[in-house]
């Protein structure tokens, strides 16, 4: 399974969300993000979960953003320079 994959998520400040933080109502978008799906600490510490497919099978993982893009051909072209192939946008 890669460490890194490119997916288009709901941007998030905190588990309470937009209706009861100021911070995440300001950052309330979706937007393509490189998202580690193997931090270090795995099962450590409270993260949002993702699905994945993986060779047929179905996971769910754990996972840090650890960049937002501005936009999808951003995304792709990172995708390309880093030779990351799982990208879903």
């Amino acid at each position: 399974m890669p460490q890194f994959v490119i997916r288009k998520i709901r941007l998030a400040h905190c588990a309470r969300g937009p209706e009861w933080c100021e911070k995440c109502r300001e950052m309330d978008r979706e937007a393509p993000c490189l998202l580690d799906i193997d931090p270090p600490n795995y099962g450590m510490v409270a993260r949002r979960v993702i699905e994945l497919e993986f060779e047929g099978e179905r996971f769910w993982r754990e996972f840090d953003v650890v960049r937002v893009f501005e936009s999808a051909a951003e995304a792709q072209a990172y995708a390309i320079a880093h030779r990351i192939e799982d990208v879903e946008l």
